[in-house]
């Protein structure tokens, strides 16, 4: 079922890029001509155009359901992004969603990950809010609590307290152990 939700949320990005036009998007397009297709149909989409709608082989039932319940996981996400807040996902699922995001409007990511008992990590966890209000709209902060969201700490092989994991395009370009200010702002700018 895990990839059925993946499957629909990539189609549910598909159409969001082509919200008001009646159009699929480019995008759409290419990523239905990369994936293996099959007979099915794409009621959900509302789109003539089967070429971007038989993405992934699942049957019309299932991906227009799982669409319809990820369009609005995936509009509220997108509409997360757009400020200069620090995100605090609770689950590996809600941190996935926020990369897949960031990785789609082509914004770094830095995820802080933390202790609630991490004396270096509670020190640097103003500048990091400070961070987040100066590169507003650029780069994606988040912040894991390692014992309240052990799956993405594992996922992500954090064994130390803070880490910083800078991501860019869904991919792991650097990380940082510590607490150095100097150095975190230097891998923000320089992955931006």
């Amino acid at each position: 079922m895990r990839s059925v939700h993946f499957q629909a949320f990539v189609l549910a990005m598909c159409l969001s890029m082509a919200v008001g036009t009646g159009t699929p998007s480019p995008t759409c397009n290419t990523i239905a001509s990369a994936t293996t297709t099959t007979t099915g149909t794409c009621a959900a989409a509302k789109n003539t155009s089967n070429n971007n709608c038989q993405l992934f082989g699942v049957p019309d039932a299932k991906l227009a359901k799982a669409a319809a319940s990820t369009t609005t996981t995936t509009t509220k996400v997108m509409n997360e992004l757009r400020g200069g807040e620090l995100h605090e996902p609770e689950t590996l699922q809600e941190t996935e969603d926020l990369v897949l995001t960031a990785a789609t409007n082509r914004q770094l990511m830095v995820i802080d990950f933390t202790a609630s008992w991490c004396g270096p990590c509670k020190a640097i966890a103003p500048l990091y809010k400070e961070l987040s209000e100066e590169f507003d709209g650029e780069v994606v902060f988040c912040k894991v609590d390692v014992d309240e969201n052990p799956d993405t700490a594992a996922k992500y092989s954090v064994s130390a307290m803070p880490t910083f994991v800078f991501i860019s395009g869904g991919v792991v370009v650097d990380r940082l152990m510590g607490a150095n200010p100097a150095k975190l702002r230097e891998l923000i700018e320089e992955h931006m």
